[in-house]
């Protein structure tokens, strides 16, 4: 099997981010206090993401995950996040990891995090294979690339023509 280094996750991300949709109606004020702190929650973490603040984005994902739990499009946005900071603290060279020590967590509990998000929007229920690419990108951090790859075929079940 190839090795970690002969993937790049880059290549697989077309449209990583969702754009935040509330589905639900809710008639009380503190609804749309609640809907307009989410929604702008949400764009505060694509706006971090976008500019490559992962943390910051995983914490804006997290507060709107508080705010509305098991949301799909919160859980996709974090897992995406946790894969991105986790590949880049991977590619650190030696002399950066030397110098600037990691003073957060280290990239394989970074892609944990974004596998156990993944499998949460998977169990949720989605019409889109882009769970499975989620899961698959943290499969391959982790390097477990017969799981990578039976996510990935889950996800063409869901959705051949994607």
């Amino acid at each position: 099997m190839a090795d970690s280094s002969s993937y790049n996750l880059s290549d697989v991300e077309s449209e990583e981010l969702e754009e935040f949709r509330w589905e639900d109606a809710g008639t009380g004020t503190s609804f749309a206090e609640s809907s307009t702190q989410v929604l702008d929650l949400m764009r505060r973490g694509n706006r971090a993401f976008q500019d490559q603040r992962f943390e910051e984005a995983i914490s804006c994902y997290s507060k709107a995950q508080i705010l509305k739990p098991g949301d799909p499009v919160i859980l996709s946005n974090r897992s995406a996040a946790f894969c991105r900071i986790s590949q880049i603290l991977r590619e650190r060279s030696a002399t950066a990891s030397e110098y600037q020590p990691l003073n957060g967590l280290d990239p394989m509990t970074h892609a944990e995090l974004a596998l156990k998000d993944a499998d949460k929007v998977i169990k949720i229920g989605s019409d889109t294979p882009k769970p499975y690419v989620l899961k698959a990108k943290a499969l391959i951090l982790l390097e477990r690339y017969e799981e990578a790859r039976e996510a990935l075929l889950s996800g063409l079940l869901v959705d051949p023509l994607r």
